[in-house]
């Protein structure tokens, strides 16, 4: 057998913390060799990231590392810095799961990529930069000599992201350790990273680190599975998803939602027009939410509208969920927010039941708001630091039923906390002494405490573990049928739509290209940009990974302060026609009911 390009043996990775030790990662050992491409997979503490930065050297001031890492035979693990440098960056490269904290925000792109190179092969500045256009142009970075002269946030998430894979292929390394590449972006941008991942593997060995086995599974040849610190089961990607033996890995694998397993969830018979009627719970009718924003119009600035929602209209029913799903800065949120009355609108109308929100008082809005409540994204930034969970929870009874007596809140808190699954002792305690899904749960309890019949869902189980995400959306449609409450659930995450949802808004660039029952929409996609969505979400099935036919859209979403003619989708789509550019599409039904705003569908 060859010589492995790394070989790790019984690391150990322990923290000293106020509290004690902790340990991180416990005895764990394994082989990459040259070539290959290897999934390290598993949820949030699990260890993996902490293995990737003890073989990087990069692990915090406070941990203790022992075993062996070897590097071409070469011990690395706690070596000094000197030999470390040499390794780093110019034979084993890493791209991290947030960009935004790994670039310098104040030095451009250009000149980052070229002190890596300068630092590294001591080229001048002219080659440095001749090289760092080169693999900006490999990495398909659009316009790479005017992103050059960028700042990180002038790019896009996924254009990040590709200056991060850019800046770690610079030098050509032996090794990519990829840790969470795709975790922060959407399902299309990590459908293009994914497969710019799986050209490189030509080139380079591969290490890529994730909690969502769908994304090993189109990619990897080998996986190595990690609980509590320990590899708990390794094999061949064939072997891990076709005969897993590990009650870990049949869980890790069972929990992750399929967008190919037709669902039941929620009420049934309800067709894309469902909630038309005259006792539809929520009307939206037409609704535009513009913001004035400043452009720069070459030595001038110029204010025009930026069109984050651009004429929507669609009905919600009592008991139904109709989810919303499109790209970040699609607008979902922004409507989101304006069907809360916590924007303004520019036109248009929204209607509870007879009642236009529009045209209530503050205070006769404040009263509608008990029908109304919202459970955020990110819910430890939603939650009062400061205040224990029972305080949270109460918050809303205090300000809509001050005339309730202590003892009548106190019995309403602990029946809350009962019905998303939390135990009573839990109500004196913090926000951070709780895991993501105990605070969304927290959330979920504070958003029903008052009984609504309009829960607006605005991705709330993106940011969490796979078996975390499967119990808060379990939660949901059980809370659903206990009270029978309206939910809007916007999310970027199709299959969790799927398992979700009644209906689907599909949103693109302010507007509705299609809007379906969920199995119609599912088991026949009607719109480009629904199927590109559909085709981008990684499946846990070694053979429907490779049978399926994924749709790669080019480039990004066009910024909404100067959005294309005729079809929006256009400068997208792989159909478009010179009709796309010159005439608005409009919406017709289709034979399976389904409304469809595409000239070609």
């Amino acid at each position: 057998m060859s010589t492995p390009l790394l070989a790790c043996e019984d690391l150990r990775v322990r923290f000293q913390t106020h509290a004690g030790t902790v340990d991180a990662v416990n005895g764990v050992g394994f082989e990459i060799h040259a070539g290959d491409c290897v999934g390290i997979v598993g949820e949030s503490g699990s260890g993996k990231t902490q293995t990737a930065m003890a073989l990087m050297g990069l692990l915090a001031d406070n941990a203790v590392a022992s075993g062996s890492v070897r590097f071409r035979q070469e011990e690395i693990l706690n070596a000094p810095a000197g030999r470390l440098n040499r390794i780093r960056g110019r034979r084993v490269s890493m791209v991290f799961q947030d960009p935004m904290a790994s670039l310098t925000p104040f030095m451009r792109i250009g000149a980052q990529l070229c002190e890596v190179l300068r630092q590294h092969s001591g080229m001048t500045r002219k080659e440095a930069k001749a090289r760092a256009l080169e693999v900006l142009d490999i990495v398909q970075i659009p316009e790479p000599r005017r992103r050059f002269g960028m700042y990180p946030h002038q790019l896009s998430g996924g254009q990040r992201q590709r200056v991060m894979i850019a800046q770690a292929l610079l030098c050509e390394p032996d090794l990519l350790i990829a840790d969470e590449p795709t975790t922060a972006l959407d399902l299309t941008i990590q459908a293009q990273i994914l497969d710019f991942l799986r050209s490189l593997k030509k080139r380079t060995t591969i290490v890529i680190i994730t909690h969502d086995p769908g994304v090993v599974a189109g990619l990897c040849d080998r996986v190595l599975v990690m609980q509590a610190g320990r590899i708990v089961e390794r094999g061949t990607i064939e072997a891990i998803f076709n005969a897993s033996e590990h009650p870990y890995t049949r869980t890790l694998l069972a929990d992750l939602p399929r967008p190919d397993t037709r669902s039941q969830a929620g009420p049934q018979g309800l067709s894309s027009e469902a909630g038309a009627r005259s006792d539809a719970l929520l009307r939206v009718d037409d609704l535009k939410v513009h913001f004035p924003t400043r452009v720069q119009d070459g030595l001038r600035s110029r204010t025009v509208p930026l069109k984050a929602v651009d004429g929507v209209s669609f009905r919600v029913a009592e008991g139904e969920t109709v989810g919303i799903v499109g790209e970040s800065g699609c607008g979902k949120s922004t409507l989101a927010r304006a069907v809360l009355q916590l924007i303004g609108s520019t036109g248009g109308r929204i209607a509870w039941q007879a009642e236009d929100l529009s045209g209530l008082s503050r205070k006769a809005m404040n009263e509608r708001r008990r029908d109304l409540s919202v459970v955020f994204q990110d819910p430890l930034s939603s939650l009062n630091p400061r205040m224990t969970i029972g305080n949270i929870i109460a918050e809303p009874l205090r300000r809509f039923h001050p005339e309730m007596s202590r003892e009548d809140r106190d019995a309403a808190v602990l029946n809350a906390l009962r019905d998303v699954g939390l135990d009573r002792k839990h109500r004196n305690r913090y926000p951070h002494e709780f895991s993501g899904g105990q605070c969304q749960r927290v959330s979920i309890a504070r958003a029903m405490i008052l009984k609504p019949r309009l829960l607006v869902c605005d991705e709330p189980v993106s940011s969490l573990d796979v078996s975390t995400r499967r119990q808060i959306i379990e939660l949901l449609k059980d809370l659903q049928e206990k009270h029978g409450v309206s939910i809007i659930f916007i999310s970027h995450d199709l299959s969790v739509v799927r398992i979700v949802c009644d209906r689907v808004l599909v949103m693109y660039l302010g507007h509705f290209v299609e809007i379906a029952d969920r199995n119609a929409l599912f088991e026949s996609p009607s719109h480009p940009y629904t199927q590109a969505l559909i085709s981008a979400i990684p499946v846990p099935d070694l053979a429907a990974q490779r049978q399926a036919e994924r749709i790669i859209l080019s480039g990004e979403l066009p910024s909404p302060t100067a959005p294309p003619s005729g079809c929006v989708f256009r400068t997208r789509c792989p159909i478009a026609t010179d009709l796309c550019s010159e005439q608005e599409p409009e919406f017709r039904t289709l034979d399976n009911g389904a409304r469809v705003a595409c000239h070609h569908a």
